[in-house]
């Protein structure tokens, strides 16, 4: 059943992939009056979720002058089979304050057995990869809302866009009594507000923004949490990202991904794993960060990892009277993480998964189907979701 839920979100419509916009699934056009509106089943995989199953929807409302429309709210409902739920609201306004964009969001996410190991570069030494092992797991509660302005100050065609914004979540957390968070206690045991302040830039030359070719976008963003903001924890964070593709050929792409985040000040240790910018990543390990590693197996005040594709277009096909490209990946993701006051290893011990996988894409729909494998524990995992990991 899983593969065809995914075709049908990707023949129904085109999903949008940046977390800031709605969900996959949801249509893109440049009509210039009336509306779309869609619902639609969807279920993916991955090792560290299980079976995800859940709906996505959308209504998109077109104006004159207004691409890719007027005004888009999505949803989401979706629950795994390993205990997690995420599901949110999401509002995009192109050009809904003359040049400037409106991206705002509520969303709730529960995760049972949500993944701890510590902090720093040799985290848990003793894990043999039992997500289930109660000493490696918390219960984390996390609803909460988000909101930014983005726009071009140089104009519609040039590559700089900035934003500024600010995002408000409550933290819950409930440990086991064996579980190394329970016996650590470090800050943010007690779970709390969380209020950021959020302001970035990005140059972006890419020649599509969900399955480049050539160009690449730079970005730098920081972040900033206090009792001015809300927030029951004082920190501030920076994230440097730098993507790059480089077409070798008619349909060979080798694409390219840097990031550095770095935390700083009263970090609550729910926020070890996560990085800044328009697209939110975590890890060191999952999906969006290290594949073939645990999510979140390593964490720290800063986290470093790189991922490099080789692309491969390998045909065009007609599916249900559509039409949809078909490629192929080679990957290789490397990842290591710092933390103060505990052991980190060696500069070079870096963190490796390495693996291929399939690419399903209509218009700016991607499927990403991954098998990724550790070479430092033999471990594998499965990914089957949507979007380009970056």
């Amino acid at each position: 059943m899983l593969l065809p839920a995914v075709l049908l979100v990707v023949l129904g419509a085109a999903p949008v992939k940046s977390p800031s916009r709605p969900a996959p699934g949801l249509p893109q056009t440049k009509a210039d009056s009336g509306s779309d509106i869609i619902a639609l089943p969807m279920m993916t995989f991955s090792s560290d979720h299980g079976i995800s199953y859940g709906a996505v929807g959308g209504i998109y409302l077109y104006g004159p002058g207004k691409t890719p429309y007027a005004h888009g709210i999505g949803a989401q409902v979706l629950f795994s089979s390993r205990g997690v739920q995420s599901h949110y609201v999401r509002y995009d306004g192109p050009r809904l304050i003359g040049p400037l964009r409106l991206e705002a969001g509520l969303e709730y996410r529960r995760e049972l057995k949500s993944p701890f190991f510590g902090a720093g570069n040799l985290s848990a030494p003793d894990f043999r990869g039992d997500l289930d092992n109660e000493r490696y797991t918390f219960d984390k509660g996390a609803p909460g809302g988000w909101f930014r302005l983005r726009g071009r100050p140089f104009g519609p065609t040039h590559p700089l866009q900035s934003y500024v914004g600010y995002a408000l979540r409550y933290t819950s957390v409930d440990t086991y009594d064996e579980s190394m968070l329970h016996q650590q206690r470090p800050l943010g045991i007690e779970g709390g507000m969380t209020g950021q302040l959020l302001v970035g830039a990005l140059w972006d030359t890419r020649d599509d923004e969900t399955d480049p070719l050539e160009g690449g976008v730079e970005e730098i963003a920081l972040r900033v949490s206090g009792m001015a903001t809300g927030s029951r924890y004082q920190y501030a964070g920076i994230t440097l990202s730098e993507r790059r593709y480089l077409k070798l050929s008619s349909r060979l792409t080798l694409a390219q991904r840097l990031t550095l985040d770095m935390l700083f000040g009263e970090v609550p240790f729910f926020e070890w794993s996560n990085t800044g910018g328009v697209n939110v990543s975590e890890g060191i390990g999952g999906m969006s960060s290290v594949r073939g590693i645990e999510r979140n197996r390593f964490s720290g005040n800063v986290k470093a990892f790189s991922n490099t594709e080789l692309r491969y277009h390998a045909a065009n096909l007609q599916v249900f009277g559509k039409s949809m490209k078909v490629g192929a990946v080679m990957f290789l993701d490397l990842g290591r993480v710092w933390h103060p006051g505990v052991p980190d290893g060696k500069w070079h011990e870096w963190h490796p998964g390495i693996g291929g996988g399939l690419r399903l894409m209509r218009r700016a729909a991607v499927v990403r189907m991954d098998y990724a494998r550790s070479t430092e524990t033999g471990r594998q995992r499965v990914y089957i979701t949507f979007g380009h990991m970056f």
